[in-house]
């Protein structure tokens, strides 16, 4: 029986970047809270700081808090400043831009700096990647990525690749490696786990991410729960084998209330 659960966000619980959740959400949030079933929304969203993300989602009507929500944002600015990088090159938002400077770092627009932070960046182009590159190659800067997801989808559907391919993109180029602040990090996994506190083997992730949150989490002993909702398919299956397949969290309520 799953006695805690890591539940993602984008197309799990809301269905684009505006947060606008999908129809039953609220009536999952509700079922968790009245069957004392501990969760955490465990998210690679880095667009919205994890306050902005809880007040989002009440608006939109999730009995949520700040401390349901747990993403690369919680771990990134405390690690980074541990490790000394205190210029910082940003491969992402203004919003993500401001939110550092907020923390405490020099973020520059230019190419010497401590290390290189990639989010997801809309607006990408060929003078970032210049500068990325050079950092990381002439001033040994250190590439640190906000996740590891290999596809993200955009708000029409279609999609492009994720943070942590445009990482692995400046690793390759420059012939080093990354770090992330993602799910299946251990600094993001060190902050769940005990947040929740349960054994692993009793704990169930729902996610949309076949790769690096079902067949990640799975590795750990997790149940697995996969849900057709977001930039996933069945046919999207490879080796990995969700334990359970659903196509909306309505299902996961009937199937976790027969259990």
């Amino acid at each position: 029986m799953i006695e805690g659960l890591l539940v993602d966000l984008d197309g799990v619980l809301v269905k684009d970047s505006e947060l606008n959740i999908f129809e039953d959400a609220p009536l999952f949030i509700d079922f968790l809270h009245k069957n004392n079933i501990p969760f955490k929304i465990a998210t690679n969203n880095s667009r919205r700081s994890p306050s902005e993300i809880a007040d989002k989602l009440r608006e939109k009507g999730l009995n949520v808090d700040e401390k349901d929500v747990v993403s690369p944002l919680s771990v990134a600015p405390e690690v980074l400043k541990e490790r000394g990088m205190e210029s910082i090159y940003i491969i992402g938002s203004q919003k993500l831009k401001d939110y550092f400077r907020e923390k405490g770092f020099n973020v520059k627009d230019s190419e010497n700096v401590d290390a290189v932070v990639i989010g997801m960046d809309k607006s990408l182009n060929f003078q970032k990647l210049k500068i990325a590159t050079t950092a990381v190659k002439r001033f040994y800067a250190k590439i640190y990525a906000l996740n590891k997801n290999l596809i993200s989808q955009d708000d029409d559907g279609m999609l492009f690749p994720g943070v942590g391919s445009v990482a692995k993109m400046f690793a390759y180029a420059c012939n080093t490696d990354f770090e992330h602040f993602g799910k299946m990090s251990d600094l993001y996994n060190d902050v769940i786990f005990k947040s929740l506190g349960k054994p692993l083997e009793k704990l169930g992730i729902i996610s949309d991410d076949l790769f690096v949150d079902l067949k990640g989490y799975g590795s750990l002993g997790l149940t697995t729960i996969f849900v057709t909702t977001g930039k996933y398919k069945v046919e999207d299956i490879d080796d990995f084998e969700p334990d359970y397949i659903f196509d909306s969290l309505t299902e996961i309520i009937e199937f976790m209330g027969a259990s």
